[in-house]
Formats: structure tokens, C-alpha cells, sequence
């Protein structure tokens, strides 16, 4: 009882000489939060102190070959800890036989010293993966009183796309080595979904040369509830929840192979149904066919009635003529009369026109090609979903949001990884992946 008066009035006195005469809450906050901040520096001094002391042996095996390491001596490290730096001491120990040293503690305990503490590095790189990385360097000292520089943000969230990326790799090669697709742990899904799309995203190149802009290709696997509307005019009740996002900067063939592993991974394969929904990129439906052949292949309902409205502009002067047009031969798309949706549009083919010039002919040739993508009725009588917009929200998330903030140029490895953070942080992985780096060294 005695020690806690004697604790109280301790703190009493800090508190009367360092917080004395305070003109707001504010700052009263404020003060009290730079003084916990060093409290917490120095209570994680201590307890580092006490665990490294706890290393008495004077011999213990070697990590790296068995055989017998020996204690040195004590040496010194810093970290960089969400309460500031800590130098801290510990036990080396050193191998007489492979000539190799270690620190046990820094082993028990996942340290990296002179570097990033894992926490740091998870609380930098889930800003990182949301802004900029200047104003994520800005929120991120606002918030912690952690200082970094924008590039240390970067490479925190750089870091974690490789595990990312390095996950992925592991799960392609091992599902290419199954001759069966491996057990879902979940119950069997009745109905799944898939979607492919692109983004654009701005890289580096030599100086004097032109700034390239690559696809960013961007996937999602997901389930949806709710019914379509009877009409395209109505409110769209049918939403998609219990999405996994993928993104990469890569070949569509290799997309190929993270979009189907992913699939499988998510239980696709076993799906009562499978339905994938994309535009008419060709290299979608080449994939679709290659990895998942026995998929329900529906063109986004509203990427194919787009196509109408560059028509009915060429083909009528008058706003109420395009506008009736439009209403009938959009009912008609919708009802599944494909022929009378092709007659309309080749009716108003410009001859004289190059065919990627002419908006008629190339919505005639887009309808022609994906007819049997498009039996609306038929989709909405089973309740599928028909619209893309988990994909279009993913690559807005994904491409807009992050990759194309202003003045950005990408070297492509990074921009890959920083995608591959983004999209796991949308689909609820960051736990997960924080989890596999925290015992990783730190990228270089």
C-alpha cells in the first residue's frame, strides 16, 4: 500500500512540473501523449534488459551447423520501435566450427537490428498502402510520433508485396504439382464468382525516353446476394461481399496462372456454379477458357450497353430520335433479342469509314462476337449477377486510388509490389500477411 501512495505521489510531482498551467484539454493531451511515448521507450528498455539478461549460458548449439557456439559478449543493436529508437544489449554467441555468430534474443524475439521493428514496419506499410507515400510518412508521425522518411514507408510497403508475391509463386507451383485440385476447407460453395479487368499504371524509363504506361491487370473472386432488377433502369439490389483481389503487372498469361490458382484456392473448381464476368477483352475469355472451360462467361451488362450510345450520336442529329433509339435498342439487349440489336447498329454502318473509325460497325462486330455472353433473361431468371462493378470498384481501389496519384512514375518492381499490398489490404489478408513477414529480414 505504502508503494503505491509512494508511486502516486511520484507521478504527481511529473505531472505538476511538466504539465503545469495547461491552456486547453488539447494540449493537455498532447503533452501526455509525447510523455507516455518516452514512458513506453523506457519500459521497453527495461523489459529488453531483463530478457537479455536472462542469457547465461555459456554454450549453446549453433543454429547454423549443431555443432557447439560459445558466449562472447554482450553487444549492442538499435531498433526502431513504434515508442522511438531503443539501443538495446544482448548475448553473442560464436561457432567454432562454421566460424558463424549469432544473438539468441534477436532469434526468440524476431529483431532486426539497426532496421524497422515488424510492428513499425506493419503500421508504416498499412499507411503506405493507402496514399502517397510523403503524406503517409505525414499521417504516420501524427498518429505514432513515429518519424520515417517517405522512402522507409515505401519500403515497408514494398516489402510486403514481395511476401505477397512470394506466397502466390509457392501456390502456383504447388497446385501445378497436384494432379487434383486440393480440398477446400470450407464448405462447398453453390454459386462463385470471377472477374477479370484492367487498369493503367505509369513506369520509368531512361532518362530523355518515354514514360510508359503499363496494364495493370486486376482479378476478384467473390460470392453476391440479392436479386438483379427487372428493368436496367432500377436500383441494383444484388451485391458482392467476400471478395479476394488479385493485381499484378505481368503478361496475361502469367495473370492466367494467379487468377486460376487463386480460383481454386478459393474453391472455384468445386463450385455448383461458376460465373465469370468481364468486357470483351479478348485476353479475358482466352483465360476464361484456358483455366476454367465449364464457366458461365457473361459480358458486364453495362460494358456492352455502352457500345449503343457512340451509335445513336453518329446516326441521329436530332436528341429525341438518338434518345428513342437508344431507349428501344437497349430493351432489346436487355430482353436477349440479340439479332435485332446487331440489325440496328449495322443499319447506321458508315461505309466509307475505317471500321475502327465507325462506332456502328464496331459495336455490330462486339455484339456479333459475344452473343453468347450476353442472354440477359436468361442470366437474370437465375439470379446471376450481371454488372462488373466489383471489378470496376477494385480497379478504381487499386489503379486509380493508389497507383495514379500525381507525379508518380513506378519502377515496375515496385509498382507490382505496392499493387499486390493494396489488393490484399481490400480483401482483408493484412493480418494474415503481417503474420508471415513479422519474422522475415527486412527487404533490403
Amino acid at each position: 500500500m505504502n508503494d503505491h501512495i509512494g508511486i502516486k505521489e511520484n507521478l504527481r510531482t511529473r505531472i505538476e512540473a511538466e504539465f503545469s498551467e495547461p491552456q486547453s484539454l488539447s494540449e493537455m493531451e498532447q503533452k501526455l501523449r509525447r510523455w507516455l511515448h518516452r514512458l513506453g521507450n523506457l519500459l521497453l528498455w527495461g523489459w529488453m534488459l531483463w530478457l537479455s539478461r536472462e542469457e547465461t549460458k555459456k554454450e549453446i548449439p549453433c543454429p547454423h551447423c549443431g555443432e557447439t557456439a560459445r558466449y562472447q559478449r554482450r553487444r549492442q543493436a538499435t531498433l526502431h520501435t513504434l515508442f522511438g529508437s531503443l539501443r538495446y544489449h544482448r548475448g553473442y554467441y560464436l561457432c567454432s566450427s562454421c566460424h558463424q555468430g549469432h544473438c539468441p534474443l534477436d532469434d526468440q524475439l524476431g529483431l532486426r537490428p539497426n532496421q524497422m521493428s515488424s510492428e513499425v514496419e506493419r503500421v508504416a506499410a498499412l499507411v503506405g498502402v493507402q496514399m502517397p507515400f510523403a503524406q503517409a510518412s505525414d499521417l504516420l508521425a501524427s498518429l505514432t510520433l513515429v518519424k520515417l522518411s517517405d522512402h522507409s514507408v515505401a519500403k515497408a510497403t514494398q516489402a510486403y508485396g514481395h511476401v505477397i508475391a512470394e506466397k502466390e509463386t509457392d501456390r502456383i507451383e504447388d497446385l501445378r504439382d497436384l494432379d487434383d485440385p486440393p480440398a477446400v476447407p470450407t464448405a462447398q460453395p453453390l454459386r462463385m464468382y470471377g472477374s477479370l479487368d484492367g487498369g493503367r499504371v505509369q513506369t520509368r524509363a531512361p532518362k530523355g525516353k518515354p514514360q510508359p504506361w503499363r496494364e495493370l491487370k486486376i482479378g476478384a473472386w467473390f460470392q453476391a446476394r440479392g436479386e438483379p432488377p427487372t428493368r436496367p433502369d432500377e436500383d441494383w439490389s444484388i451485391r458482392a461481399y467476400d471478395i479476394t483481389y488479385l493485381s499484378d503487372v505481368c503478361p496475361a498469361d502469367d495473370f492466367g496462372d494467379l487468377f486460376w490458382s487463386a480460383g481454386v484456392n478459393r474453391g472455384a473448381e468445386q463450385a455448383a456454379e461458376l460465373i465469370i464476368l468481364g468486357d470483351g477483352a479478348r485476353w479475358i475469355w482466352e483465360l476464361v477458357e484456358l483455366h476454367f472451360p465449364d464457366a458461365i462467361q457473361i459480358v458486364d451488362w453495362f460494358h456492352a450497353s455502352e457500345y449503343l450510345a457512340p451509335v445513336a450520336k453518329q446516326a441521329f442529329a436530332d436528341e429525341a430520335q438518338r434518345q428513342r433509339w437508344l431507349n428501344r435498342v437497349r430493351d432489346d439487349l436487355w430482353y436477349g433479342r440479340l439479332d435485332a440489336v446487331i440489325d440496328a447498329c449495322e443499319a447506321h454502318i458508315r461505309p466509307h469509314l475505317a471500321a475502327s473509325d465507325d462506332p456502328a460497325q464496331a459495336a455490330a462486330t462486339y455484339y456479333r462476337n459475344n452473343r453468347y455472353r450476353m442472354d440477359y433473361p436468361t442470366y437474370r431468371a437465375n439470379g446471376y449477377q450481371i454488372g462488373s462493378g466489383t471489378i470496376e470498384s477494385a480497379v478504381k481501389q487499386i489503379a486509380s486510388q493508389r497507383m495514379k496519384v500525381s507525379g508518380a512514375r513506378w519502377n515496375l518492381s515496385n509498382a507490382r509490389s505496392v499493387a499486390k499490398a493494396r489488393a490484399a489490404f481490400l480483401s482483408g489478408q493484412w493480418d494474415e500477411v503481417a503474420t508471415q513477414r513479422e519474422h522475415l529480414a527486412m527487404c533490403a
